[in-house]
Parts: structure tokens; C-alpha cells; sequence
């Protein structure tokens, strides 16, 4: 199977990973004075560990005891603390057939039913 992408769009991406090494302005602050980087990958690390802060504060906030990582996409908190009605223990799925379901895809079926929040669970 052969892959290649046309000669434009290739041109294209070559030159906006050479201004993204650029200086950078974050203009959408709410204050309008727009924040510096000294590049756009610059901006995405902060942007991406200021939203880890968010969901790390978050989980904490509901009672779990996150592992903050120093990259990634995933964070994993401890959930034992936190308790989800029995019956999603006793659920079987065409995902997961056991008997009992393992406690972390209980808890995540719970956390998308009930609570409108998705997880992975880690067993996955």
C-alpha cells in the first residue's frame, strides 16, 4: 500500500513547522493583553499543563488521589475512596462479560450514566 500526501499540502506543513519554532502570542486571555512564548510549542506545553492543573484540581475536588504525570494525555487517580451503587458491579456487557465486572469498568459505566463523565478504565 503505497501513502503520500500531494506536494502542496507537504510544502504547506513544512512551512508552518518552520513558524511554529517562531515567537508566539496567545491573544485569547480575557484580559486582552495576550501572553509570549517563545514559540507555538512552547504555548501548547503551558496550554497543556494548565489543563492538567484543571483536572487534577478536579479530581482531587471529587475525592480521588491523582498521579500527576509529567506528560502525556492520562491521568490516573485512586478511586477507592469514592463509592457507585453495587449493581455496576453486577452488570455483564458484550465489552465485558464478567462476573463480577472488574471495579474500574463498574465505576466508569457509572461515571458515564450517571455522572456524564467518561473514563477509561485502566484494565481496559
Amino acid at each position: 500500500v503505497n501513502f503520500s500526501a500531494p506536494t502542496p499540502n507537504q510544502d504547506a506543513i513544512a512551512q508552518c513547522l518552520i513558524k511554529a519554532r517562531e515567537p508566539y502570542c496567545d491573544e485569547s486571555n480575557s484580559n486582552g493583553t495576550g501572553e509570549h512564548y517563545e514559540s507555538f510549542y512552547a504555548f501548547v506545553a503551558a496550554e497543556y499543563k494548565r489543563k492538567r492543573g484543571l483536572l487534577v484540581d478536579a479530581l482531587i475536588s471529587a475525592g480521588m488521589d491523582p498521579i500527576v504525570p509529567n506528560g502525556g494525555f492520562f491521568i490516573m487517580a485512586d478511586t477507592s475512596d469514592i463509592t457507585f451503587p453495587a449493581e455496576y458491579m453486577e452488570e455483564k456487557t458484550v465489552a465485558m462479560p464478567c462476573d463480577p465486572m472488574p471495579r474500574d469498568w463498574a465505576m466508569s459505566r457509572w461515571l458515564t450514566k450517571e455522572v456524564g463523565v467518561t473514563a477509561i478504565p485502566p484494565s481496559a
